[in-house]
């Protein structure tokens, strides 16, 4: 089969690394006049796969224009109101709850009257409607297809874990406060070492990683893994967790009903912080314990996060979105 040719967003690079293993090819458009972050690819996140582009907005236009695409892929309304312009099919990939976004947003939108017009953009141009999660589509409320995260387990390195200390991936935790649940995540890693790799200004210590080996090399090596989300806000776990559970290491997580953590089992997962302290104690000082848990944390990604079903079900919507604009 001929790899699927779509033009996109540079947006949620992670989230579009996730793509490699599968026949698409992406042309990534680059937003210098924006201010979103990573608005522009970053090796030091995500190497850029074989055969994928970097290119300009007027660029992205004259190829769409040229029909080199199968598909448009947008990743909020604003994408795909953009890519409205142009007589190609489109997919909506619903990245972040609507109420952790209108909450971080400190918004004031009518939400009935917001989807509504939703519905009605879809309805009318033909777009295919993606959520990453089911709590992401509970939350919207809109008819549409789950694909749940596909993690290539190929792509990580072994856990060893002899670095006995926390690790968290995350984007200004300060600033999202409300989302990630920071007052929970300052509690739990209170007097431990932990090591905070993301984009947060206001934290002291916290840094980048310096490529996506790096950011391998941090998994592998670190004990435990932490998670912390609210839960009216947020999944119960978000890609970085699930990188970690690849790679082997186990994690703590604060209670969520969507977490894919089972307490004791791949890890530990409590609404009581001072117990979710010792268990982080605990696996501080039991590399052991560490290495088992992670073993079935590895195993839940296998499971619940194939990347054979990601892909599977990315073709079919990619199938149907070209049916559509093509029918």
């Amino acid at each position: 089969m001929s790899p699927f040719r779509i033009v996109t967003f540079n947006s949620h690079q992670p989230y579009l690394h996730l793509f490699h293993p599968l026949p698409v090819k992406m042309d990534i458009i680059q937003l210098k006049d924006h201010h979103r972050f990573l608005q522009e690819w970053s090796e030091t996140v995500r190497p850029l796969p074989e055969g994928w582009e970097l290119i300009n907005r007027e660029e992205a236009g004259r190829r769409i224009k040229a029909g080199r695409y199968d598909l448009a892929l947008a990743h909020n309304i604003s994408d795909y109101i953009d890519f409205n312009r142009y007589p190609i099919a489109k997919v909506l990939l619903i990245h972040v709850s609507l109420t952790g976004r209108t909450r971080e947003e400190k918004s004031n939108i009518q939400r009935e009257d917001y989807l509504s017009d939703v519905q009605k953009l879809l309805s009318a141009t033909g777009g295919e409607l993606v959520y990453i999660s089911e709590f992401k589509k509970r939350d919207w409320g809109l008819p549409g297809e789950v694909i749940s995260h596909g993690i290539n387990l190929d792509d990580y390195h072994s856990f060893t874990g002899e670095v006995p200390r926390i690790l968290r991936v995350a984007n200004n935790l300060v600033e999202r406060a409300s989302i990630l649940d920071y007052d929970a995540h300052r509690i739990l890693t209170r007097d431990f070492p932990v090591t905070l790799i993301g984009d947060n200004p206001g934290l002291p210590g916290s840094r980048r990683s310096q490529s996506w080996d790096d950011l391998k090399s941090l998994y592998a090596s670190h004990r435990l893994y932490l998670h912390t989300a609210v839960s009216e806000c947020e999944d119960g776990f978000n890609l970085a967790m699930l990188e970690a559970m690849a790679t082997g290491m186990p994690v703590v997580s604060t209670a969520h009903p969507t977490s894919p953590i089972e307490d004791g089992v791949n890890g530990f997962i409590s609404d009581n912080r001072d117990t979710l302290r010792e268990r982080i104690a605990l696996l501080l000082s039991d590399r052991e314990l560490a290495r088992k848990l992670g073993q079935k944390a590895r195993k839940t990604v296998e499971t619940k996060f194939s990347v054979a079903t990601f892909g599977n079900k990315w073709e079919r919507v990619f199938q149907e979105a070209v049916g559509k604009q093509t029918g």
